[in-house]
């Protein structure tokens, strides 16, 4: 009896060390801001000076068969986690990716992607532009990614109740939605190089009150020639009880490999009364090794589409100091 004991305990750990990962790598990034920030007067209250901290560990091994397997945590204070995410790469297979409130999902990335040098239009306002992006809650999603063939990659996020918060394993929550559903792609086509067009469509059941479903899409394409990028995008979302309509326009112009400069322009129909909100900003960067320093400027009119309690008209204008370790 000993003996088979032996033997099936020999056979078992033969089996899991088939499956084991190889040895893995553990690495820490960092990063630190500084800003001054200025708005309207009837807006600035207290100290305009600001200070972010990020702080993120990273893990990742190889399988047996190749696949590859990793994990990121980031955090803002050293003590609890902000955001995680696993991600198992099967090569040609593609990529899962369990979420934890990171925004993994292709869809949150291509919300904007007008080129600007740091900061989109509609930084620092009370109400911003009414973008896509939002259908599929980063925590507790799976997202898919094939591989990306022709220059083109093609990805799915789903979550079975968007708006839960982050769980821990063995725990559930609750969210503000039901199940949601998101489609993207993001294509650089190899025979125009310079060219990036793409787009992300998105349903949440019950996400709005009344239990109303959202509807969300959005579209881009941006052209990089020498050292000028130029963009445009185009979002819609449909709450069932509203409707709005985005465009946004951006050049940006790298005037040499450290410095770099943009304009970018927004506006977001659909509020009562025909009333357009509409966003202007000019941003500049410039890269000093790990360190950028950075500005924005941005302007705001019929902001959330000058309601009673919002500020028609808002400013924002940002200093910013930032290096990376």
């Amino acid at each position: 009896m000993d003996k088979l004991k032996k033997i099936g305990l020999s056979a078992l750990a033969g089996t899991l060390a088939s499956l084991s990962a190889q040895a893995g790598e553990l690495s820490v990034t960092g990063s630190a801001e500084v800003s001054y920030t200025q708005r309207d007067g009837d807006e600035i209250t207290g100290n305009p000076l600001g200070m972010n901290k990020n702080i993120g560990f990273a893990g990742s091994g190889e399988l047996d068969n190749g696949w590859t397997v990793s994990t990121s945590i980031a955090t803002t204070d050293a003590i609890g986690f902000s955001s995680a995410a696993l991600t198992i790469g099967m090569g040609s297979l593609g990529t899962v990716i369990i979420d934890q409130g990171s925004g993994a999902d292709m869809g949150s990335a291509l919300d904007n992607v007008v080129p600007t040098a740091f900061e989109e239009a509609d930084a620092g306002m009370a109400t911003g532009l009414v973008l896509s992006g939002g259908a599929v809650s980063p925590s507790g999603s799976i997202v898919y990614k094939m591989p990306v063939m022709a220059g083109a990659q093609l990805g799915v996020a789903y979550n079975p109740r968007s708006g839960a918060a982050n769980n821990a394993d063995g725990a559930t929550s609750e969210g503000s939605g039901g199940h949601a559903v998101e489609f993207a792609v993001d294509w650089s086509p190899e025979m125009v190089p310079g060219l990036r067009v793409g787009g992300a469509i998105g349903n949440c059941e019950d996400c709005v009150a009344g239990g109303k479903d959202l509807d969300e899409e959005t579209w881009f394409a941006t052209y990089a020639y020498g050292p000028l990028t130029i963009g445009y995008q185009t979002a819609d979302e449909d709450s069932g009880a509203t409707s709005y309509d985005t465009d946004v326009y951006g050049v940006s112009f790298n005037v040499n490999d450290a410095l770099s400069v943009s304009y970018q322009y927004g506006e977001t129909e659909g509020y009562a009364g025909g009333i357009t909100a509409e966003f202007t900003g000019i941003s500049a960067a410039y890269n000093i090794g790990p360190m950028a320093i950075k500005f924005t400027d941005n302007e705001g009119k019929n902001v959330n589409g000058g309601t009673t309690g919002v500020s028609k008209d808002d400013n924002n204008r940002e200093l910013n100091l930032s290096m990376s370790f």
